[in-house]
């Protein structure tokens, strides 16, 4: 005679035989592993829990028991949970293989401004070249009637200049030029 188990998901109870509960618990286990100690982890699990009780309750209407196909065909629509540790404490990769993620900070610059620095500025934190700036800025200022030179005024006033060496490194997402 098989042992029947009583499980609580989503405050409904299932009667469900060994195989079933061990197919659950395996699911869980691994997703509460793969989770680590994301902040997270309690409401992911709990939504699990209510994700599988939903398909067995659709699956499985007034069964008395849920059998190990039964199990195994809800958590198959829940969808796996395999895969790498969430709470891997290796650093982030760089993006898009480029060497080290920087923060960039938005400046005016002097090198290399023309007026007051802003093109400049938005070329070293976009990581382009002045020039390309230069011209979508004339391009978008004739399409538009003339209005993004009141942004370009607006920046002038509100970007602060960047006053050090170090400050035009961290415009470019990198080290002060030599």
């Amino acid at each position: 005679m098989k042992s029947v188990i009583s499980v609580e998901l989503d405050g409904t109870t299932f009667a469900m035989d060994e195989p079933a509960y061990r197919a659950l618990r395996s699911y869980l286990d691994r997703a509460g592993e793969r989770l680590g100690a994301h902040p997270d982890r309690a409401d992911v699990i709990a939504g699990l829990e209510r994700s599988i009780a939903a398909k067995l309750r659709r699956r499985a209407p007034g069964a008395e028991t849920i059998d190990e196909a039964a199990m195994q065909a809800a958590l198959k629509e829940v969808g796996r949970v395999d895969g790498p540790a969430l709470h891997d404490s290796s650093p982030p990769r760089p993006a898009l293989g480029y060497g080290e993620p920087r923060s960039r900070k938005l400046y005016r610059l002097r090198e290399g401004s023309w007026v007051a620095g802003v093109c400049a500025g938005l070329a070293a934190y976009a990581s382009v070249d002045a020039t390309v700036v230069r011209i979508l800025f004339l391009v978008v200022t004739f399409f538009s009637g003339g209005i993004v030179i009141l942004v370009y005024l607006v920046l002038a006033f509100t970007l602060p200049p960047a006053p050090a060496d170090g400050d035009v490194g961290d415009a470019r997402g990198g080290a002060p030029p030599r």
